[in-house]
């Protein structure tokens, strides 16, 4: 017997039924999907033509807020969003062949933290996809790429990219070592120290995101002191570290904890 999501007990629908509901449900699924890609698509050209301009408006933002009916915030995760997509676009089809450029799925790829995560990191995630794209191609052996591999691709390069903390890379052959240290025991003390600063910033990075499920991104900093203040004497934290480590999280600039 079926069950529904609430734990309820439901009637089983008949097998032509099953099939009437999963066809509306895949032509839901592709029509989000479509949208998704003609949402970014127009956010692009609007905003590369300055529309705000032309109707009086002094911002993007204002314009959104009064045209749209959207918030500041959603205006610009709106232009990050447009950005990203710009960039996988541009990337699959330099490396995939343009009848490819559309083919990576954007709505479960670019959640709105995905794209906090992606925002200011475009060149490191086109490098990324690249990598990927060029494996799809060696595992083909010069076949066509199948459109299924290259959203794959492209999600696992998403997925790694928000889970590597954002550490500028170093050239450890370009080290300078002190007087008196060996060249290559020095280089192995700095490649354990960069290693060390990634998984302190992925700890960082895990509190930002913590604090943003309390007090969400749109929530000014003032606002958000009290329920951080409580949850850092929980955990053992600060409502400033906090308050950094979501800075952090939110605009995947380190410099948002150095110095917490």
């Amino acid at each position: 017997m079926g069950t529904r999501q609430d734990g309820g007990p439901g009637p089983v629908v008949g097998a032509a039924e099953a099939r009437r509901l999963t066809g509306e449900l895949r032509a839901a699924v592709a029509d989000a999907r479509t949208a998704a890609l003609v949402l970014t698509d127009r956010v692009r050209a609007a905003h590369d033509g300055r529309v705000w301009t032309a109707l009086g408006f002094p911002s993007w933002g204002a314009y959104a807020m009064a045209e749209l009916g959207l918030s500041r915030p959603t205006a610009y995760r709106l232009l990050d969003l447009a950005a990203v997509a710009e960039t996988i676009e541009a990337t699959v089809e330099r490396e995939a062949g343009p009848s490819l450029s559309h083919t990576w799925d954007s709505w479960p790829v670019l959640s709105v933290q995905a794209v906090v995560d992606l925002r200011g990191r475009l060149a490191e995630l086109a490098d990324l996809i690249a990598e990927r794209l060029a494996l799809v191609r060696t595992e083909a052996g010069g076949a066509p790429a199948q459109p299924a591999l290259v959203g794959a691709a492209v999600a696992d390069a998403v997925t790694e990219l928000r889970e590597r903390p954002d550490v500028p890379p170093v050239d450890l052959q370009a080290v300078q070592r002190p007087d008196g240290h060996d060249v290559e025991a020095w280089r192995a003390v700095v490649a354990r120290g960069l290693g060390a600063q990634q998984r302190l910033l992925g700890g960082f990075r895990e509190l930002g995101l913590l604090a943003l499920r309390v007090a969400p991104g749109y929530v000014p900093d003032r606002d958000a002191e009290g329920v951080l203040h409580l949850l850092g004497k929980e955990i053992g934290s600060t409502c400033e570290e906090l308050l950094a480590c979501r800075r952090y999280a939110l605009t995947g600039d380190a410099r948002a904890v150095e110095g917490r």
